[in-house]
């Protein structure tokens, strides 16, 4: 197993300020710790008030104004999401925090270091992911995590999408298929509390020294599943985690979901979808994020759409009756309540 701790406690100043550098990340040291602008949580430096601080003695990023406490690796998540930087956990993350200890990969996978926002993956070029071999699985057991069946994961949507459990590091590990069904990476979701709280649920798996990582960006889990549902009700729903597309697999309609693993959508991934399952209307499903009298969650999604609806219909989900709790999925009340937000769409033409 990972000893985030033993990584974190092996931190030092040279080394934050070094990632500061290599990110374009302001900042002002003090005797007990560095002062940054919010940026966890604002594009503009500049715009950003000088409340994110990093402390020395245990590395911990507060947020004083909304995001609050984040170890480094939850940190540099946030700060790609909110930056829109595709980034790849294994190289982008974890390798900028640890260095280049314990840097292996398997044959013909290979990640470009992280890259400005000047010099970010040019998508224009046919991308085909290195493939797997499916028999690693063969690592995990089959047992229906409690945490999954209690939000509305059945057995069989588990069976389906190849759901195993990692006993030795107690997560549910998760199969990504590309749209072809090839083994293209491998995601785990943490259950220790610990864990979750200071790194974040999701990650890819670690066996012995090979992390089976791909750039999320990259491809849409449950498209190769899902494909051809979509193909034929001529809808796709996308959304942002894998456990949304299996709760979808509950419900008495066609499964027509994706997911993006992350807060935002790509061109990528819209001329994958629509030259695999060309769907007539796209409609993003992402989490709900609005705070009291703020419209940002809104103007991002509509953002989005805005910028891709001369490609296909676009339009996305947004709960004006307050049926969902913040951070919920649109799917995770269920169905009846995600056919009301579905019905009651914003469609951006």
């Amino acid at each position: 197993m990972i000893d985030y701790k033993e990584i974190i406690a092996g931190l030092t100043r040279e080394h934050i300020i070094e990632i500061f550098d290599k990110l374009d990340i302001p900042f002002v040291e003090k005797t007990t710790h560095f002062v940054l602008p919010t940026i966890c949580h604002n594009k503009n430096a500049d715009e950003a008030s000088q409340k994110l601080y990093v402390y020395k003695d245990t590395w911990l990023f507060v947020c004083y104004t909304e995001c609050g406490t984040m170890s480094i690796f939850n940190f540099l998540k946030k700060f790609y999401q909110v930056h829109e930087i595709d980034y790849d956990w294994y190289t982008d993350i974890y390798q900028v925090i640890v260095g280049d200890k314990e840097a292996r990969q398997v044959e013909g996978m290979q990640f470009p270091r992280y890259k400005s926002l000047k010099e970010r993956f040019n998508k224009k070029e046919k991308v085909v992911l290195p493939e797997f071999s499916s028999s690693v699985l063969d690592s995990f057991v089959h047992i229906y995590p409690s945490e999954w069946l209690k939000d509305n994961i059945s057995p069989q949507a588990m069976d389906k999408y190849n759901i195993r459990y990692s006993i030795s590091q107690n997560k549910i590990v998760i199969p990504h298929l590309d749209e072809s069904g090839r083994l293209v990476g491998i995601r785990a979701r943490a259950l220790n509390p610990i864990e979750i709280e200071q790194f974040g649920k999701y990650a890819p798996i670690k066996i012995e020294k090979t992390w089976y990582s791909h750039p999320l960006s990259l491809n849409l889990y449950g498209l190769f599943y899902n494909k051809e549902n979509i193909r034929k009700n001529g809808i796709c729903y996308v959304f942002e985690a894998e456990k949304s597309v299996l709760q979808m697999e509950s419900f008495k309609m066609d499964n027509c979901a994706v997911a993006v693993c992350g807060s935002n959508f790509n061109k990528f991934a819209l001329k994958i979808l629509l030259t695999t399952a060309r769907p007539k209307e796209i409609v993003l499903c992402f989490d709900k994020e609005e705070l009291p009298r703020e419209s940002k969650y809104f103007d991002k999604l509509y953002a989005i759409c805005e910028k891709y609806k001369n490609y296909c219909n676009f339009s996305f989900i947004y709960d004006r009756r307050g049926l969902l709790s913040l951070k919920d999925s649109p799917s995770d009340k269920g169905e009846e309540v995600f056919q009301i937000l579905l019905n009651e769409r914003v469609k951006v033409k």
